[in-house]
């Protein structure tokens, strides 16, 4: 049985769908009976979907090099799909 804590470190493999079938399925069934992580992941999921419609041009290059900055530090460990989708955005080649 899955706990909120759990959650939390199957997020990104559960919204990129690469989380094995039997553990899927015991997260959906806690999800079914947590709005409080079902909240969180839908949160996430809404967070993906709007950052991946920012565009360079959207944002100043003071706030580009802060984000940069943060996404090397915080983020490329933890989640490299994210930062690729980055990468390209704000490389200072």
């Amino acid at each position: 049985m899955l706990k909120c804590r759990d959650v939390g470190q199957l997020l990104y493999e559960y919204v990129e769908q690469r989380l094995e079938p039997p553990v899927s399925r015991q997260l959906e069934q806690h999800l079914a009976d947590c709005p409080g992580c079902l909240a969180f992941i839908n949160t996430y999921k809404q967070t993906m979907r709007l950052s991946s419609e920012l565009r360079c041009r959207d944002i100043p290059p003071e706030l580009q090099q802060k984000l940069r900055s943060f996404i090397k530090t915080k983020l490329a460990p933890h989640s490299p799909n994210l930062w690729d989708r980055f990468r390209s955005c704000f490389s200072t080649s």
